[in-house]
Parts: C-alpha cells; structure tokens; sequence
C-alpha cells in the first residue's frame, strides 16, 4: 500500500503539534477541501489550535499558529523534512512541483 502526499501531510502536522506541546489525546483533526473558483485546490488541517494550509498547485505549506497568525510558509518538501527520509516514498515528493491529482468525484461533491 503506497503512501499518499496527503497522508504525509496529516502525519507531519500532527508530529509538529505535539512537538509544540499539542495534548495527543486531542486527536480529532478537521480536514478542509479548499475550492476556489470551482477547482481543487488545496486543503486545511486544524488540530489543538494550530492549522495548516496545503496549497496543491504550488505545493506550499502554510503554518498557523494557536493565535490565528501566520508562523511560517514553505514548500511540501521542506515541511516534509521532519520525516525521517526512509518514512518518504519517492512518489509522494515529485521532483518537479506538480499537482497532486484531485479525484473528479470529490470535486463535483464540493461544487
């Protein structure tokens, strides 16, 4: 079973809340499907009062704090460094910055 960017994603950010003193019983994430102009084009993940924004397209992380404010904006790669590197299938970070592709069906649900 291979490992998806999404699936490293939710295991990154969840691995950075606790780091910062998230409590792990607190373990319900919300997951957001981003549209904008009728397209697939990121997600948001809330946990403990930290979000994060993963903008597909330009596979850019972006890291919230508890407050709300912006800590930090980086590329998936960067983000995924906190992953030890044998955890990282090469399919899941793409040498170029290519989309990850959106499943038609959960587009037309979100529309």
């Amino acid at each position: 079973m291979s490992v998806t960017q999404a699936e490293l994603v939710r295991k990154s950010f969840r691995d950075f809340v606790f780091r910062n003193g998230g409590d792990e019983s607190s373990s319900l994430m919300l997951e957001t499907t981003l549209i904008r102009d009728g397209a697939y084009c990121g997600r948001k993940f809330s946990l403990a009062g930290y979000s994060i924004i993963w903008f597909i397209d330009e596979q850019q992380i972006k890291l919230f704090g508890q407050s709300g404010s912006l800590l930090q904006s980086m590329s998936l790669r960067d983000f995924f460094s906190g992953i030890p590197a044998s955890a990282i299938p090469a399919s899941a970070i793409p040498a170029t910055a290519q989309p990850e592709t959106a499943d038609p069906e959960e587009i037309r649900r979100a529309a």
